[in-house]
């Protein structure tokens, strides 16, 4: 399924919430997607394969659709946003997703704007006002809550602490993506950062066909799957989006991405979130609903 990113005239609101539809559960299958993986790969191998797909299924979309050339002078800020955003942030989560349930690794990736403010105040200097501080510090202690409980009560666990690293570099990568402010469209502006993202990986690459041979045909089909829906189809729709609908509405929509990611992990995966998880997903979901809360607009 390719949508076309230049839209003339604004889409039926149908259309907009089918593609957002697609894209939470695509996203909110990403952690399943890597549990599964993990029996038969290792995490670097899971995000080389994972984007190497990706990178095959956006280049055939682009052979369709054009794509705008790559500017010189572009490829180092290129390079640093897809080093942030695909490099060392699939690294960090998939560590850490050995130890850590499907679904406290989706509600704390909900952490990620709330670390995109913190990190605009500190080294942006970005203005951010008294209720946005309060939203902050209340999104962080949801996030303590899922870290400590997510196999009970006890210190946090190092590799909780990975995801939580990992949405530190997707804050970055939002800081970045904005203060370069590159002149692409958002087709080409994906395929760059994945593509540039993606040749880090490849130092991973030893050993990999191997483990795919004696992978089983779950893992194996749990990499395809990660590679083309949550890793280049959703961004394509998430970006169609973007183009017809403001942020601040279309956003809201991504917090049904941990319901998601629960309902899977309790269909396939036979976990049961304790209650310190589901209160501190709420608690950080609830501290960027209010964030946005005076933000809101609707679809003319």
């Amino acid at each position: 399924m390719a949508i076309s990113l230049a839209a003339e005239t604004q889409p039926p609101a149908v259309k907009l919430y089918l593609c957002i539809a697609v894209t939470v559960f695509c996203w909110g299958y990403s952690p399943i997607g890597v549990h599964s993986a993990l029996h038969s790969y290792t995490p670097q191998h899971i995000a080389l394969l994972r984007f190497l797909i990706a990178s095959v299924f956006l280049l055939l979309l682009v052979m369709k659709k054009g794509i705008q050339p790559l500017k010189w002078k572009d490829v180092p800020a290129l390079a640093v946003l897809g080093f942030f955003s695909v490099t060392l942030h699939h690294l960090l989560i998939n560590t850490g997703q050995q130890y850590v349930t499907a679904v406290a690794s989706s509600i704390l990736s909900q952490s990620i704007p709330l670390f995109t403010f913190i990190i605009s105040a500190l080294l942006f200097k970005e203005k951010i006002s008294f209720k946005q501080w309060l939203c902050i510090l209340l999104g962080l202690c949801g996030a303590v809550l899922v870290v400590s409980g997510d196999h009970g009560f006890g210190m946090p666990s190092p590799y909780s602490l990975l995801i939580v690293l990992a949405a530190i570099a997707w804050g970055l990568y939002f800081n970045l993506y904005k203060k370069f402010a590159l002149n692409y469209d958002a087709l080409s502006m994906m395929c760059y950062i994945i593509w540039f993202g993606t040749i880090p990986l490849l130092f991973y690459s030893a050993h990999l066909p191997d483990e795919i041979l004696h992978a089983t045909w779950q893992a194996n089909m749990s990499i395809v799957l990660l590679g083309i829906f949550p890793s280049a189809m959703a961004y394509v729709l998430w970006g169609y989006v973007l183009k017809n609908m403001p942020l601040t509405i279309a956003s809201n929509f991504l917090y049904c991405s941990p319901i998601v990611a629960m309902s899977l992990a309790v269909l396939f995966l036979n976990e049961k979130p304790s209650m310190m998880v589901l209160l501190g997903g709420v608690i950080i979901v609830g501290s960027l609903v209010w964030m946005n809360w005076g933000n809101r607009r609707t679809i003319e």
